[in-house]
């Protein structure tokens, strides 16, 4: 079940009058590229596999990175991406 789906089994679950998407953004497509999420425990950023979510490797503010090819650490994973800080 992707993340579209169970959007809108909630909305036929919670009985929505208005559209989901008014209170949520869509999920955004895969482009293979890395995201930067912060760790709110330690406050430190990370760079995240768009695939699997898995935490790879912290960025600090002043890191520049780009069109890194990385390979995700995640056991079942194991995908390469590309990381632009």
């Amino acid at each position: 079940m992707s993340i579209t789906d169970a959007i809108k089994d909630m909305e036929k679950y919670m009985g929505l009058e208005k559209d989901f998407s008014e209170y949520m953004n869509a999920p955004l497509p895969n482009n293979g590229h890395a995201y930067i999420q912060m760790d709110y425990k330690t406050g430190k950023q990370w760079v995240h596999c768009p695939y699997c979510g898995k935490k790879n490797f912290p960025v600090e503010e002043y890191t520049k990175i780009s069109r890194l090819p990385y390979q995700c650490k995640g056991s079942n994973c194991r995908e390469i991406f590309e990381v632009n800080v």
